[in-house]
Order: C-alpha cells, then sequence, then structure tokens
C-alpha cells in the first residue's frame, strides 16, 4: 500500500471516529434528557392532587350535609311535636329549617358539581398515569438501548485508534506532515478521491499532470481547495 493510499485509509478511520465520538455526544445527551417523562410525572402528579383534593372537598360537602339533615330533621320534630307552644319559638324553629333547607340546596348543588369535576379528573388522573407508565417503559428500553450502543461504540473506536496508531507508524513523517497541515488548512478532509478528472472535494477541473501524478501514488495536492488527490 501506498503512501497515499495510507494516507487514504488514514482518513476513513479519523472520519470514522470522528462520526463515532459525535454520536457518543449524541447518546449521552440523549440519556441525560427526560424532559418528557418529567413533564409525564408532573401531570400524573398534578392529576392525582387534583383528584384528591377534589374528593376530600366531596367529603367534607357529604359530612356537612349528613349535619344539617339530621339538624332539619330534629328542627322538624320539635316543631311538630307539639311540645313547643312560644309562638316565637315556633317561629324561630320555623325560620331556622327554612335557613337550613337553603344552605342544604346550596350544598347538593356544590356536591354535584364537585362530583362531575371528580369525574373529570379522574379521566384525567387514568389517562395521565397510563401514559406515564407507557413512557417510563419506553424510556428503559430506549436507555437499555442507548447504553448497548455506547459500549459497542466505544469498543469501535477503541479498535480504530489502536489500528490509527498502526498505520501512523507506516507512513512517513513528511506524508503525515502533509496530511496534518491539510486539515489544519481545509478542516477535518484532508484526501479526497479524483472523480475522473475533478476533486473530489471542490469538483474543480484537475489538470492532467496532477491527475497523472496521483494515479502513479504520487501525493499531489489540488489546486483549488489544496486538498490531497487520491484515484478511485
Amino acid at each position: 500500500m501506498g503512501q497515499v493510499d495510507q494516507l487514504f485509509h488514514l482518513q476513513q478511520i479519523d472520519d470514522e471516529i470522528r462520526a463515532g465520538k459525535k454520536r457518543l455526544a449524541r447518546i449521552v445527551r440523549l440519556q441525560a434528557d427526560d424532559q418528557e417523562l418529567l413533564a409525564a410525572r408532573e401531570r400524573a402528579t398534578a392529576a392525582e392532587n387534583e383528584l384528591q383534593k377534589l374528593r376530600v372537598s366531596q367529603n367534607e360537602l357529604n359530612l356537612e350535609l349528613r349535619g344539617l339533615n339530621s339538624k332539619v330533621k330534629n328542627s322538624e320534630r320539635r316543631l311538630y311535636s307539639g311540645v313547643v307552644k312560644n309562638p316565637k319559638e315556633l317561629s324561630d324553629l320555623q325560620h331556622e329549617i327554612e335557613s337550613l333547607t337553603r344552605r342544604r340546596g346550596v350544598l347538593e348543588d356544590e356536591i354535584l358539581e364537585i362530583m362531575i369535576l371528580a369525574e373529570e379528573a379522574g379521566e384525567e388522573d387514568k389517562v395521565a398515569t397510563d401514559s406515564l407508565l407507557r413512557m417510563e417503559a419506553e424510556r428503559e428500553q430506549e436507555l437499555q438501548e442507548l447504553e448497548s450502543e455506547k459500549t459497542s461504540l466505544i469498543q469501535r473506536i477503541n479498535d480504530l485508534n489502536n489500528e490509527r496508531k498502526q498505520l501512523i507508524a507506516l507512513i512517513s513523517p513528511e506524508s503525515m506532515n502533509a496530511y496534518e497541515g491539510t486539515i489544519s488548512r481545509v478542516g477535518s478532509t484532508a484526501v479526497v478521491v479524483l472523480k475522473g478528472v475533478r476533486c473530489g472535494g471542490c469538483q474543480v477541473g484537475v489538470p492532467a499532470n496532477l491527475v497523472k501524478a496521483a494515479d502513479e501514488g504520487q501525493l499531489v495536492h489540488c489546486d483549488s481547495c489544496g486538498r490531497i488527490l487520491t484515484p478511485m
């Protein structure tokens, strides 16, 4: 394998290492990103809290209603028992019953409204809980897959780095300087394939003498972009 071929192989290794590291960084971000799951948990918690609050309110109103019914019943018993003879006391009892009855009507309306709200809250609680359970299962599966991919990528990058060291040992210092110098000038891609008589990097036509030199395995640069040229 000639020096240019080795540089091209080195370029392929470096490209794969760079892509692997980029994917690794993406995996780490994905593993740390629990925003959707956190939002689902917040929704489920809020739904549960709202349902519990409504149930507490409903129980309190029911207790108050039972107390009112008991008071009305006792007042009506006294009113119609014949025991109370005093007209003012009878009038007071009548007013008390009317007041309690009005309050009972208000409570019954409030309880009905609470029941409707509690039913809606119960539906939201179920939907939010089911959604959370589904998302937690999906997230667990996703994390397992990401961890498996990360492990494989790390191993692959280590293998490539070892292969790179072995390859560099075969490349002359002059060729490595040309490779690294080209990268510093044009970016990450130093070696490109000639596509006919065009540079595979900038797509500009390459003079025939440079095409011939590249075909012969010489280390030549594109006159336009400066990348190292290798034949297909």
